[in-house]
């Protein structure tokens, strides 16, 4: 019979294998295994109870991360079997050339011994790398999806979810997404009470629903229903600077320019072009807020052609002029 401190022996115990890339981001891994930590035992005790953890490495040499903090593996890698997980934390792209070849051939055996793994950050460009994320759904950070793009044609990369899951692969574009993920398998494994308890030891007011979107504007895209209509946005978001026609966007989307046009009625009433000058005028006005660069440089990279054309633009959606928001 279970208790308080103890699971009973047919109750699920939540095992999961932590791996780090070079210069991993810190966040995403502690993002991750610090729900562990609270859903694992009562209190604030940190026992590993109903949740244990172990981080390995095909030697024990400490990996640094990329804010400089050093992890020292516990142990080499052991049967992935062994586990319900192996997460995989990524890092810096600049790194990727010094994932060593056996974390790569342990994320292999993994997937071939049908033990979920998880990639968590830039980990999706190196199961990328590994030939695993072919014809897969694979959640990747906004900020690197035209990258991952232009490297892994074969993949299909998802930016307007915080994880995603695919035939025993899950991903996560990094960031305070990584605990989002890990309370989903609390709750899997243990129920909405751990989760609660969990979130409440960790001072947050609640766990993100997967498809809220990664966005930095992410209060205005909740409405948003239709993916079509967020692939857009998010896409219009990568390329700012980017004089881009209706017709790339609808291109990129896989719809035609007439029912694009449409979708953007629907749901932002405006057109895709009204909602693109929209974007980048309010990304110079947080540009003119933040930074001292010259409204000149402002406007280039906002995508307006000059600075007078950007002012007229400016002063029509704000009401000043761009100095005036300074």
């Amino acid at each position: 019979m279970a208790d308080a401190e103890h699971p009973a022996d047919n109750e699920t115990h939540l095992k999961v294998g932590f791996t780090l890339a070079p210069d991993f981001t810190l966040l995403a891994f502690t993002g991750f295994i610090e729900p562990l930590r609270q859903a694992a035992d009562v209190g604030d005790r940190s026992r590993p109870i109903w949740c244990s953890w172990s981080v390995m490495s095909h030697d024990l040499a400490p990996i640094k991360s990329s804010c400089g903090v050093q992890i020292s593996p516990w142990e080499t890698f052991r049967d992935p079997a062994e586990f319900d997980y192996i997460v995989l934390a990524g890092g810096l792209l600049d790194s990727l050339d010094q994932v060593s070849p056996a974390l790569t051939d342990y994320m292999k055996e993994a997937v071939k011994k049908n033990v979920p793994v998880i990639g968590l950050c830039t980990a999706s460009f190196i199961l990328a790398r590994a030939g695993l994320m072919d014809s897969r759904r694979c959640g990747v950070h906004w900020y690197h999806y035209q990258d991952f793009k232009n490297n892994f044609p074969g993949a299909l990369p998802v930016i307007d979810e915080l994880f995603v899951e695919d035939r025993g692969i899950i991903t996560s574009p990094g960031g305070s997404a990584t605990t989002d993920l890990a309370l989903s398998i609390i709750e899997k494994y243990f129920g909405a009470e751990r989760v609660m308890k969990t979130l409440r030891h960790m001072v947050l007011d609640w766990n993100r629903p997967i498809d809220h979107p990664q966005t930095p504007y992410m209060n205005d895209y909740q409405e948003i229903t239709d993916p079509r209509v967020r692939r857009a946005v998010f896409y219009m978001e990568q390329n700012i600077a980017a004089v881009a026609a209706t017709e790339d966007v609808a291109r990129e989307v896989g719809v035609s320019t007439r029912q694009l046009e449409r979708l953007f009625q629907v749901f932002l009433r405006d057109s895709p072009a009204g909602y693109f000058r929209k974007l980048r005028l309010r990304h110079a006005n947080w540009l003119l807020h933040n930074t001292q660069r010259s409204i000149t440089d402002i406007a280039i990279e906002c995508g307006f052609s000059d600075s007078s054309h950007f002012a007229k633009r400016f002063r029509e959606f704000f009401g000043h002029a761009p100095s005036q928001s300074r």
